[in-house]
C-alpha cells in the first residue's frame, strides 16, 4: 500500500470514530448542567457513555497521527470532515429518529464533496518543521480568533456556530501539532523531547472542553457543522504558512479542489440547519 493510500485509509478510520464520539459526547454533554470550566470534564468523565466517546477519540487521534506520518495536512484533515455526516446518521440513531430531509442532503453534498477533495489534495507533498518562532506567532493568531468567537458563544442567535467555530480553530491547530510529532515517530528522543507532542496534547484537550461547551449550546448539526468547517481551514492555512506545504498546482486539481470544498461547505451547511425550522418547512 502507498504512503497516500495508507494515509486516506487511516485518515478515514479517523472520521468514523470522531463521528462516533461526536454523537456520544453531544448528547452526554447536552444532559449536564452548562459550563465552560474544566470542571466539566469531570462532570462527564462520570457518565459511562461519554467515556465511551472518550475512546472513541483516543482512536481517532491515534488513527489520525498515522495518517499525518503518511500524508499532508491538507489531505488528512479535509478527509476528517467524513466524519460529520456519520455523527449525524448516529445523533438521529441515538434521538430514536429518522433523517430529516436537510440531512439526508448534507450527507449527499459532503460525499461528493469528500469523492473529490481526496484525490486532489492525494499529491500535496508533506510539510516541514517550523521554527519557534513562527510556532508562537501562529499560536497567537489562533487565540486572537478563538477568544472573540467565545465571547460571542452566549449569543441567542448563532451562538452554537460562534461555540463550534472556536473549537475548531483551537482543534485545527492542535492537529498541526500533532502532524509535527507525528513527523518525528521512530526518533523516540526527539519526539519526547519535542515541544510539538506536549503542544498537542495541551491544546487538544482545551479542543476536548471547548466542543463540549459547543455541544451543549445546542442541536448537534450547528456546533458540529461549525467545527467541522473551521477545523480544516485553520489546519491547511497554518500547514501552508507554518509547515510550508503547498496545495495542488495544476488546474484541474485547482479545480477539482475548488469545486469539492464548495460542495462539502454546502452540505456542512445543509446538517448545520436549524432542526426546528426544518419541521416547520
Amino acid at each position: 500500500m502507498s504512503s497516500t493510500a495508507g494515509a486516506v485509509s487511516a485518515a478515514l478510520g479517523a472520521a468514523v470514530f470522531f463521528g462516533l464520539a461526536s454523537a456520544l459526547q453531544h448528547q452526554e454533554a447536552r444532559a449536564v448542567e452548562t459550563s465552560a470550566s474544566p470542571s466539566l470534564l469531570v462532570t462527564l468523565a462520570r457518565r459511562p457513555l461519554w467515556l465511551v466517546g472518550i475512546v472513541a477519540d483516543v482512536a481517532a487521534v491515534g488513527l489520525q497521527a498515522l495518517a499525518l506520518g503518511l500524508g499532508s495536512v491538507a489531505l488528512v484533515q479535509t478527509l476528517l470532515v467524513a466524519g460529520l455526516p456519520l455523527a449525524a446518521v448516529l445523533s438521529a440513531l441515538l434521538a430514536h429518529r429518522g433523517l430529516h430531509r436537510h440531512e439526508v442532503v448534507g450527507l449527499l453534498l459532503c460525499s461528493a464533496g469528500l469523492a473529490l477533495l481526496g484525490p486532489a489534495l492525494s499529491s500535496t507533498p508533506l510539510g516541514h518543521p517550523p521554527s519557534r518562532a513562527d510556532a508562537v506567532t501562529a499560536g497567537v493568531v489562533v487565540a486572537a480568533v478563538v477568544l472573540p468567537l467565545l465571547a460571542l458563544r452566549g449569543r441567542r442567535r448563532f451562538g452554537a456556530v460562534f461555540a463550534g467555530a472556536a473549537a475548531g480553530a483551537v482543534i485545527g491547530a492542535a492537529s498541526v501539532l500533532l502532524a509535527v510529532a507525528a513527523s518525528r515517530v521512530g526518533d523516540w528522543s526527539a519526539l519526547f523531547g519535542s515541544w510539538a507532542l506536549y503542544g498537542a496534547v495541551a491544546v487538544g484537550l482545551l479542543g476536548l472542553l471547548l466542543a463540549q461547551v459547543a455541544f451543549q449550546t445546542g442541536e448537534l448539526g450547528a456546533p458540529l457543522a461549525a467545527l467541522s468547517v473551521v477545523e480544516p481551514v485553520v489546519a491547511v492555512l497554518l500547514a501552508v504558512a507554518v509547515l510550508k506545504e503547498t496545495l495542488p498546482s495544476t488546474t484541474s486539481a485547482r479545480l477539482a479542489a475548488a469545486v469539492g470544498a464548495a460542495l462539502a461547505v454546502a452540505g456542512v451547511l445543509a446538517l448545520c440547519r436549524d432542526e426546528h425550522r426544518s419541521v416547520a418547512a
